[in-house]
């Protein structure tokens, strides 16, 4: 990115700061340390300037931001750091039991979520089937978040798109790997509900499938690009780096493009597997 563009997305977020504060420049100036003059150099439009370190810094802790954010490398303006880092670790559930995907969620309403799922899609998953690999808290907390999403999808115009392999779903029907000890009537009930769900759903959202024995992703979540989670079992890694959270949605978007099975025939495929299920 060039000290034009840099200095334009300085410009814009130190504006927004400022209106957020309420009290104008002046009083803004004097909440945060800086001179007034040298912010007003920042905002004028006529000029490409960008701050010192030292005033990046004191800027970002005065108002409780990240420097990635004021630069415009990151979507969100949490922290507090000196230096605010773009990826963190957070636990699949909260001390009180709630996971962090409903946050993520509301705030990418209206955007599009891509998604990979480490199984099953939760929005998808059958009322009552047990995941071997899923404790029950946090089926209950995945259960509560795909509900808000199938309502996001479909009262709020969030675009949903999902990808797996087909493997997976081959496996579910055959017993294998995870399914092993699940019975058979199960796993056909569970994928008669997915054909079911994915064919009312559609086009909202939509569940594609990638042969699973040419192409690899592991599970993570895009939200409206403004964050993206990689599902590490228990914790997620979450990147809000611009240039990250764009990677993985072109990640996704190859997934797409190499799908062998596309959204609007995925329930076929889904009642047949449930027809051969042993």
């Amino acid at each position: 990115m060039d000290k034009r563009a840099l200095a334009g997305l300085f410009r814009r977020r130190l504006g927004e700061l400022i209106e957020a504060h309420g009290h104008g420049l002046s009083g803004f100036a004097r909440a945060t340390g800086l001179d007034r003059s040298a912010l007003g150099q920042f905002l004028d439009p006529g000029r490409d300037r960008l701050p010192r370190a030292e005033t990046l810094r004191q800027l970002a802790e005065a108002r409780g931001v990240s420097a990635d954010w004021l630069l415009g490398l990151a979507n969100v303006p949490e922290g507090g750091q000196e230096i605010a880092s773009s990826v963190a670790i957070e636990t699949e559930l909260g001390e009180v039991g709630e996971s962090p995907l409903a946050r993520w969620q509301r705030e990418a309403e209206g955007g599009k979520i891509r998604y990979v799922p480490s199984s099953l899609p939760d929005l998808f998953r059958l009322p009552g089937l047990a995941d071997p690999a899923v404790e029950p808290a946090r089926a209950t907390a995945r259960a509560a978040h795909a509900a808000g999403l199938v309502a996001d999808a479909r009262l709020r115009d969030t675009d949903v798109e999902i990808c797996m392999g087909r493997q997976a779903l081959e496996n579910l029907a055959a017993g294998l790997g995870i399914w092993e000890l699940v019975p058979a009537e199960g796993r056909r009930r569970q994928l008669l509900h997915m054909a079911a769900e994915s064919e009312r759903l559609y086009p909202a959202i939509r569940l594609h499938l990638f042969d699973g024995r040419r192409t690899y992703s592991p599970p993570f979540t895009v939200f409206a690009m403004k964050r993206a989670a990689l599902y590490l079992g228990r914790r997620y890694l979450v990147v809000t780096g611009a240039e990250q959270v764009r990677g993985l949605a072109r990640h996704f978007d190859e997934l797409v493009r190499e799908a062998v099975v596309p959204p609007h025939i995925v329930h076929r495929v889904l009642k047949a597997l449930a027809e051969r299920t042993t």
